[in-house]
């Protein structure tokens, strides 16, 4: 599967940049079209090589002088090709234009051109200029903004160790590429300053397998600052890579609760609270995620409140048929470019960002504390602080 998406991101990527080009050019109209053609292949080309450069060497160029030259190319060359990409729809307008015009008009004198071609020669620079400048800025904005989110969840008859209990939400770091260990040390004190009680991690946490060792170094001394502990699960990411050297990682080198379709007790009492956490489903399939969530479940008390870990938002649809409080997921970066309201990115759920209600069940989807893809738009980078309090929201 991740093959076929490579083969596939690659065809997109190398149609998009030959076509951005074709366009531009139909529209620039120059004299001979393969000195263009010759510099944008090697343009195009040294970029690549520079980007692959950086995503081989990142954790060597960690800390030189060079790397936060390099992390901010690897920022803006998002940018760059995001608004490479949509310009292409508006050049593809402006060149049936530029064709229906030389049509209708096709008995015009060539000295009374002139005008007509610096207008579309004009457009097609100002058009690409534009996006690409906008989605550079957002690309920068998205890597530098994150919020802290506070999010008050009531229930009638909450268990009463859960009162003012505060749990803060990581989601979807995904360190690596785009988030490396300076933004991981950012998240983790902005997580120390909000006091929580506990601390849970909805999976894809990390991409760069190479910064483990460091990673559960962090991790460890975090958690020791954590009353009640950190909480991981799983998420896609850790499985495109390698996922029992990740868990084994964890298991081994730092104190959290590693939850893989099991639960812990939290409190205890006449209602006691448990965390259930449930693992990826790679085959997103009912059948399975049944099965996952039936195994994280056991051996839970039908009174007990029970608050369900799940990476992907649309095991929120067996939570509520297992009466289940509080889900918290995430997977979804909130759309990450979001426009009144609605993601302009599918999602493949309907849930995409922030609170669900459904019946006696909650769900609440964090944005992603990181991100792999840095361009944000009405949707920065989210840490989630959960409190409880005993009445309805």
């Amino acid at each position: 599967m991740r093959i076929l998406f490579n083969i596939i991101f690659g065809t997109i990527l190398v149609l998009g940049l030959v076509g951005f080009w074709a366009l531009f050019l139909n529209l620039w109209k120059p004299k001979k079209k393969w000195p263009a053609w010759v510099g944008y292949i090697i343009l195009i080309g040294t970029w690549f090589a520079a980007i692959r450069y950086y995503l081989l060497h990142q954790v060597d160029l960690y800390g030189t002088l060079y790397y936060p030259i390099m992390n901010m190319f690897r920022t803006e060359s998002y940018g760059f090709l995001f608004g490479l990409f949509l310009a292409i729809p508006v050049l593809i307008v402006f060149s049936l234009l530029y064709w229906s015009v030389n049509k209708i008009w096709s008995k015009t004198p060539e000295e009374n051109r002139t005008g007509r071609r610096a207008f579309f020669r004009t457009a097609a620079t100002v058009v690409p200029l534009a996006t690409i400048g906008g989605s550079s800025y957002a690309a920068f904005a998205g890597q530098q903004e994150i919020v802290v989110t506070n999010e008050k969840f009531g229930y009638t008859n909450l268990p009463p160790g859960l009162k003012d209990y505060k749990i803060v939400q990581l989601s979807d770091v995904h360190i690596g590429a785009s988030i490396d260990l300076d933004d991981f040390d950012e998240i983790l004190k902005l997580a120390l300053l909000q006091k929580p009680n506990r601390v849970v991690i909805t999976g894809d946490l990390i991409d760069k397998l190479a910064w483990l060792p460091e990673v559960c170094e962090r991790l460890t001394t975090f958690a020791k600052q954590i009353p009640d502990g950190v909480d991981f699960i799983l998420g896609n990411h850790e499985y495109h890579h390698d996922v029992n050297k990740v868990l084994d990682s964890f298991k081994r080198n730092t104190p959290m609760n590693i939850l893989v379709n099991s639960n812990i007790q939290i409190m205890g009492g006449k209602q006691p609270v448990y965390i259930a956490g449930v693992t990826y489903d790679n085959s997103r399939q009912k059948d399975s995620r049944e099965a996952m969530i039936s195994k994280a479940l056991s051996g839970i008390p039908d009174y007990a409140f029970v608050i369900l870990l799940a990476h992907h938002p649309e095991f929120f649809e067996e939570a509520i048929e297992h009466k289940i409080p509080l889900t918290l997921s995430g997977h979804t970066h909130g759309g990450q470019i979001v426009f009144m309201g609605v993601p302009v990115v599918p999602t493949g759920t309907p849930y995409t960002k922030g609170r669900y209600v459904e019946e006696q069940s909650v769900c609440y989807v964090n944005n992603g504390t990181g991100h792999w893809f840095p361009i944000r738009i009405n949707c920065p980078r989210e840490i989630t602080v959960i409190t409880f309090f005993d009445g309805v929201a």
